[in-house]
């Protein structure tokens, strides 16, 4: 019996030699630990408006088979919204949208979270960092880390799209996403805000602190 102690390294070089490493994968594991993916520490608590945005893209098909993108912002403590249609769901794109959530959100964003999306990368990453917005992503296939977002999407779906809301001119539809978020935000009532719309919780939390008392405390 013969003892050989091999380094990892040369473990590695060996496998890679037989072809019994998937290079693709391997670079790509390589990426990922040169830039690790910041992920929200466990028990994250949500007490103040723009504490945490969820953004996450929606899948459209309109009449006549045309694909578009909903992106969609949520503020996880007053449900607060704001959505855009898009023919492309590109970082650019996902980019252009972070200057459209500044503008609506009537308070700073101090934290966004995103899937693992290529739209969330590059551009729209490299925003964030520039905005000193901390951008948190979820852990891959883990939709329910996105919860708030996800759930707005069935309500979307319930609430909108099933209702005759898909057309097939593109600048039609973002006329009526843009009725829908407006409908979201001051008039539809939300069970979760004690059944205000976002707009009237806001408007009660800047006005009265102490009236609002809700704490959101997310898990990992």
């Amino acid at each position: 019996m013969h003892s050989i102690e091999l380094s990892y390294s040369t473990i590695g070089r060996i496998l890679k030699k037989q072809g019994l490493i998937d290079k693709k994968k391997s670079n790509k594991r390589r990426r990922a630990s040169l830039r690790p993916k910041e992920r929200y520490r466990k028990g994250l608590k949500i007490k103040s408006p723009g504490d945490l945005i969820q953004i996450d893209v929606k899948f459209v098909t309109l009449i006549g088979g045309r694909q578009v993108y909903q992106f969609t912002a949520i503020d996880v403590l007053t449900k607060k919204r704001v959505l855009r249609v898009c023919a492309s769901k590109s970082s650019r794109n996902a980019k252009i949208f972070i200057d459209e959530c500044i503008d609506s959100f009537n308070f700073k964003i101090k934290a966004i979270q995103t899937d693992n999306g290529s739209e969330f990368h590059k551009k729209f990453h490299d925003y964030l960092a520039k905005l000193d917005i901390s951008h948190y992503y979820t852990y891959p296939r883990q939709p329910k880390q996105n919860s708030y977002v996800e759930r707005s999407h069935r309500s979307d779906e319930i609430e909108f799209y099933s209702n005759g809301n898909k057309v097939y001119d593109i600048d039609v539809m973002k006329d009526k996403i843009a009725e829908w978020e407006y409908v979201w935000n001051n008039v539809r009532p939300h069970e979760a805000l004690g059944f205000l719309t976002p707009n009237q919780y806001l408007d009660k939390y800047f006005n009265n602190k102490k009236a609002c008392k809700t704490t959101i405390i997310l898990q990992a």
